[in-house]
């Protein structure tokens, strides 16, 4: 699958009303046509540039990405939040962050989520959540 196509196919379902089925009916059809790691990009930018959508909890675009956790899913996600942190992504570094062990990877992801607060691009919002993250790791 072409990054492109894929990010054409979500802005076709940007304004839809029923977001989640549309995404989810994206999501099968991805996963029919043997899509991998050439989707993170697209969802997590597509995710960046319409933060009022409602995605579900987590969503079918969720579900999906995180299929390739081990498999690059990860460092994309870092990028993204060091680009510009969102409600959804920063609960979504959390999910890994929670399953990953002590050690180099579990330090970088922390480092990403403290690097939230300080960012210009994020929302007051998504300060509190990385905060409220950051204070549950610390216990």
């Amino acid at each position: 699958m072409i990054p492109q196509e894929i990010a054409e196919q979500l802005q076709r379902i940007a304004s839809m009303e029923d977001f989640a089925t549309r995404s989810a009916e994206l999501t099968d059809a991805w996963s029919r046509a043997g899509g991998g790691v050439e989707t993170i990009e697209p969802v997590l930018r597509f995710i960046e540039q319409h933060p009022t959508i409602d995605f579900g909890m987590p969503g079918p675009l969720v579900h999906f990405v995180e299929k390739f956790c081990g498999k690059g899913f990860e460092e994309k996600l870092m990028e993204s939040v060091e680009r510009k942190p969102m409600l959804l992504t920063v609960w979504m570094l959390n999910r890994v962050l929670n399953g990953t062990s002590a050690g180099p990877a579990r330090r970088r992801l922390h480092e990403v989520m403290e690097r939230v607060r300080d960012n210009q691009a994020a929302d007051q919002n998504t300060v509190k959540l990385a905060n409220c993250f950051l204070q549950r790791l610390a216990q």
